[in-house]
């Protein structure tokens, strides 16, 4: 069989495997009928191999990328506002647009540049807040919300639902901090009013859109399990007036999440696996 008709038909059987589609049985089978003397062919260029036998390619990619690393590193401070605000953007759609690229072919390879991209934009924003000595006030929730947006968007694109559950953690965190603005003096039982409906929603949502929406069922159902402990975690990290047996609520909150988990186990992994 052509070479390249084999690598596309195992890079099909990989997607089923991953997606489901077949079980693990028949893709074990399909992979061991179509890999040539049982390995399956890298796509990966940069591997080990490749760098021991001294190919040109990699090595001045690899200089090209710590040399232009280093120049941003040294010289983004100097530039001017509007080209440190170019460099930032042209550095995330290149990790971006390579993590949607490799997101199939390259699994590792693409979550890894989406979770790069993720936390540079994150460090351009403060580095720039701090750099043009902005308010911290007003700019930083401007930032993380932007965030929050862009990693719900491009999670849900790229397929990566981690990215996308840190969009939601993101969000939730500024809902904290506007809620800690208008009411610092709420206490426990008004935060549990302010959080679990917000919980509730998210986990009525993930049953709504589980027929109807793939991939992300399950990114809801998690943001709405995490939701269940946040009205504690709001007022252990963020407020300091709060109970002493407050511990004793979170274990049990911890307790009845699990139980009801555990009960419902055969609904909600149907809502994830989709």
């Amino acid at each position: 069989m052509n070479m390249e008709k084999r690598d596309i038909i195992l890079r099909e059987i990989q997607y089923w495997r991953r997606t489901r589609l077949l079980s693990e049985q028949y893709c074990d089978f399909l992979t061991h009928l179509y890999e040539d003397e049982g390995k399956v062919k890298s796509e990966n260029p940069i591997t080990l191999q490749n760098l021991q036998q001294g190919n040109i390619k990699i090595w001045l990619f690899s200089f090209g990328i710590i040399s232009l690393i280093l120049l941003i590193g040294f010289y983004f401070s100097v530039f001017p506002w509007g080209l440190q605000l170019a460099t930032a953007l042209s550095v995330l759609i290149i990790c971006y647009g390579y993590a949607s690229l490799w997101r199939d072919k390259m699994p590792a390879i693409g979550l890894s540049l989406a979770g790069i991209g993720s936390l540079l934009m994150l460090g351009f924003g403060l580095w720039m807040i701090s750099l043009h000595s902005l308010n911290p006030q007003v700019w930083i929730p401007i930032l993380v919300g932007a965030c929050g947006l862009v990693w719900i968007i491009l999670g849900f694109k790229l397929r990566i639902g981690l990215l996308q559950f840190s969009g939601y953690g993101a969000l939730s965190l500024l809902y904290a901090g506007f809620a800690g603005r208008l009411r610092p003096e709420a206490g426990l039982w008004e935060l549990q009013l302010l959080w679990l409906p917000l919980c509730v929603l998210m986990i009525w949502l993930s049953w709504l859109l589980y027929h109807r929406v793939k991939g992300i069922s399950g990114v809801y159902f998690a943001v709405g399990v995490a939701l269940w402990l946040m009205p504690e975690i709001d007022s252990l990290l963020l407020r300091h007036d709060y109970p002493q047996w407050i511990s004793l609520l979170l274990i049990g909150k911890i307790a009845a999440e699990l139980a009801v988990l555990f009960l419902f186990r055969k609904k909600w992994i149907a809502w994830v696996a989709t």
